[in-house]
């Protein structure tokens, strides 16, 4: 996700938090607030926990540093996963990216390609 859309997004969530909780001050109207300021959170939530790379969730629990493009940190791929014929320009860096998959499991990952 681009910059530009998740300052809007974080603009949008803040301001239907804001207004959920003006209107349940302003009105009492505690219903329609809560539901305003549920749906708030919940865009805030996705802004902040939106994962914008292509890595592998052991990547992130481990806190590895990002490999180029965003994918795996470079020769970072366990045994057993192989090329794919899928590759694609990443967005956000315009690095083109492949795809590796781990037959038996059906795990993928993200490499960039120089």
């Amino acid at each position: 996700m681009h910059a530009a859309s998740r300052l809007l997004l974080a603009a949008i969530g803040s301001l239907t938090v804001l207004a959920g909780f003006i209107v349940i001050a302003a009105t009492g109207e505690r219903i329609s607030g809560l539901y305003a300021v549920v749906v708030g959170a919940v865009i805030l939530f996705a802004v902040v926990y939106e994962r914008g790379r292509y890595r592998s969730i052991d990547a992130d629990v481990r806190n590895d540093a990002p490999g180029p493009g965003g994918g795996e940190p470079v020769g970072a791929l366990p045994p057993g996963f192989r090329p794919t014929d899928e590759v694609f320009i990443d967005p956000t860096s315009g690095r083109r990216m492949r795809v590796y998959l781990e037959a038996t499991s059906g795990n993928r990952r993200y490499m960039a390609e120089d």
